[in-house]
């Protein structure tokens, strides 16, 4: 006698692209637009059965993605630019599917990340750039380092920021260690130990720089904290050793920087492998 099929055989893992700024973030929730529940929406309107749809990383409000995974099972096989094409027909323009690829109907991208690239975006100047507003933090004359004479600054970023010493903090920050300082304070998680594998501060231009934080976990805000912390140091608002001294289990919260704001970070990639996607 024959199995009965299967319910929702199919499974499928999505590359997904967007700018958060008019999401409330990737995981669907009551009081807004969400990144999940879109697309949860154009794959029930190509008239597809499914499963809830599992990311990789539940990005906060106002944060952007260029290299979000997610997966589900499906009732329906289609080949990769099936999904592709169809998709992206139906999805709003602030969100759009890059690639898509056959899974186990079971697959959870969260348990196959092997590491995953944040890269937070500062512009300096006195007068903002409109047209950066929405992917990257303007750090004005106000918040700059204050022992540069405001009369005699450029519009150049070291003479908003002290590259060297967030360069420096930076670069202790990397390996594993406690990272409960940088964390919110509604996360009450107990494991704070985390491994950065590269923790850089980049100059991309005269008037841009941004912070890339490779790991392989992240807490709730932490890499918006570190970026914060970071631009605290560079402005001289903080010490190399201030910063250094936030690595422990008995640093606090308190004693680091601002949460940098959500609209300057993108999660850029994440890698895979810890386990078959088969």
């Amino acid at each position: 006698m024959a199995e009965p099929p299967r319910e929702n055989p199919h499974g499928v893992r999505l590359t997904i692209a967007y700018d958060g700024t008019d999401f409330f973030g990737w995981q669907a929730q009551p009081q807004g637009r969400t990144v999940q529940t879109a697309i949860e929406a154009a794959i029930t309107a190509m008239g597809i059965g499914r499963t809830r749809l599992r990311g990789c990383s539940r990005t906060d409000s106002g944060v952007h993605a260029r290299g979000q995974i997610a997966a589900f099972s499906c009732d329906r096989e289609l080949p990769r630019r099936g999904w592709i094409v169809g998709l992206n027909g139906l999805l709003p323009p602030d969100v759009a599917i890059l690639d898509a690829e056959h899974c186990a109907r079971r697959y959870d991208p969260r348990n196959d990340c092997i590491k995953k690239l944040y890269r937070y975006s500062v512009v300096v100047g006195q007068v903002r750039d409109p047209l950066t507003r929405r992917q990257a933090y303007h750090l004005s004359p106000r918040f700059a380092r204050q022992d540069v004479e405001p009369r005699k600054r450029r519009d150049e970023v070291e003479q908003y920021v002290d590259l060297a010493a967030m360069r420096a903090v930076a670069s202790a920050w990397e390996g594993r260690h406690d990272f409960r300082a940088f964390r919110a304070t509604t996360d009450r998680r107990d494991n704070t130990m985390r491994t950065m594998h590269a923790v850089r501060v980049l100059q991309r231009d005269e008037r841009s720089l941004c912070i890339e934080v490779e790991g392989d976990a992240f807490m709730k805000n932490m890499v918006r904290i570190m970026a914060g912390t970071l631009l605290e140091i560079g402005r001289r608002k903080m010490s190399v050793e201030d910063g250094i001294a936030l690595l422990g289990e008995d640093a606090k919260r308190t004693e680091g920087g601002p949460t940098a704001p959500a609209h300057g970070l993108c999660l850029e990639r994440i890698w895979l492998g810890r386990k078959s996607a088969d």
